[in-house]
């Protein structure tokens, strides 16, 4: 038995729903998606109502929160290894809004230039370059592995063009890791800097963008409040301040500029002149206590609990018979991921059959990883493509894990597929 012993930190582990079967305890298996929220974060909003303003009175109160939110962009950038004195966090709406960010900064410095991005990613780190750049796109490997050798393949072919590499930090598919450190320094050997989408990564295990003079040295990075159990969206973009200053706000509004005329505009710096409108003080603290919570726990504590789940997640998947699992391996470096199909059973069915008649909440389809299921599943664009026009899906079955599961979730998941298979 593997037992969490975190499960009561977190809202809705002990929830019943009901089923085509009757009621029972829900097994919450969708953490790639958004995960169950960490009742620290609900505890510490809750504390904040009673002396909620809107952080532009002079006094007391408003100063304080605006202290706590300086506090807490020093806090995430601690928590990735960013470099208080030249780096910036920008808190965004989103990581999907962070990477779209990026891309419009990008846009003004060279908008002829190329961006690389991997065929691994989810859609955020795709469409924002793709609509705006001639994007390239890295192959992958047979196992589902981005292939270094395309990669340097295409740094090449594009030497001088390509200003921005976008990577995942870890596939919301199969839980691939990248080896981003190592793509970072091929990207600055030709001139290119890298983003790293984060989002599915900072949660699991501890991660470090390293120092400015390391070679390795990620310049980008984001990730969001909902994957670290706010239950809120919310994130950060990080990146240098000499770069960001650099560039024109994306979004015009009060709290951007230190002084306006109609004839002159004078912009703060980053990250103030990226967050115009009225500040999201509720996310920013539910963010900065969430990281506060995994610090505490013990990122590496928890790589190595959800590490050794993983493993006896793979174990009884392949037990059962006609499952097929899509870039799984023990050994490789892997987030505690895992996507596969059942013989004879199509992904919808599957996924509905898990959640309403054994109360087993997964996700199916293509996760918003439309290009890397699409390779999974050896589809060529027309296949893809003709399937759509058909009026058919394509997709696959997925169950990601959390600090929160336990053995027992996936027995009960390995027992529902082997009656769904009929075995």
């Amino acid at each position: 038995m593997i037992s969490s012993p975190w499960r009561h930190f977190f809202w809705g582990t002990d929830a019943r729903m009901r089923t085509n079967y009757g009621r029972t305890a829900r097994v919450f298996l969708n953490n790639a998606a958004t995960p169950l929220i960490a009742r620290p974060v609900t505890e510490r909003v809750r504390r904040m109502l009673p002396r909620y303003a809107s952080g532009g009175e002079p006094d007391r109160i408003s100063e304080a929160m605006r202290e706590q939110c300086g506090e807490i962009r020093a806090a995430a950038l601690d928590y990735v290894g960013g470099d208080p004195e030249r780096d910036a966090a920008v808190y965004v709406p989103s990581a999907t809004a962070a990477i779209n960010l990026l891309s419009c900064l990008f846009l003004q410095s060279d908008p002829d230039q190329v961006v690389l991005s991997t065929r691994m990613e989810h859609l955020a780190n795709f469409l924002p370059f793709r609509e705006r750049f001639e994007t390239a796109l890295v192959e992958l490997t047979s196992g589902g592995a981005i292939d270094l050798n395309d990669y340097h393949r295409l740094l090449v072919k594009y030497e001088g063009r390509v200003r921005l590499v976008a990577v995942t930090g870890g596939s919301n598919i199969t839980g691939e890791v990248p080896p981003v450190h190592r793509m970072a320094q091929m990207a600055h050997e030709y001139g290119a800097r890298i983003l790293v989408d984060a989002v599915q990564l900072v949660q699991h295990r501890p991660f470090s963008m390293l120092p400015h003079d390391d070679p390795r040295h990620i310049d980008f990075l984001c990730f969001d409040g909902h994957k670290c159990y706010t239950g809120r969206s919310g994130g950060m973009l990080i990146g240098p301040k000499d770069f960001l200053d650099s560039c024109r706000p994306a979004v015009y509004g009060a709290g951007i500029a230190d002084f306006v005329s109609d004839k002159e505009i004078a912009y703060r710096g980053a990250p103030d002149r990226f967050e115009a409108g009225y500040p999201d003080f509720p996310g920013m603290l539910s963010l900065g206590e969430a990281l506060g919570f995994l610090k505490r726990i013990g990122v590496q504590r928890i790589a190595e609990y959800e590490g050794n789940l993983y493993r006896y997640l793979l174990r009884r998947l392949r037990e059962v018979p006609g499952l097929r699992l899509y870039g799984a391996a023990e050994d490789g470096d892997r987030l505690p991921i895992a996507a596969f199909c059942l013989k004879g059973v199509g992904f919808r069915e599957l996924g509905d059959a898990l959640g309403y008649d054994y109360g087993i909440a997964a996700a199916a389809g293509t996760c918003g990883a439309n290009l890397y299921v699409q390779d999974l599943l050896r589809l060529s664009n027309t296949q893809a493509c003709a399937l759509f026009r058909g009026g058919k899906e394509y997709g696959v079955a997925r169950v990601s894990l959390a600090p929160f599961n336990s053995s027992e979730d996936i027995d009960r998941l390995a027992a529902a597929l082997r009656r769904i298979a009929g075995a």
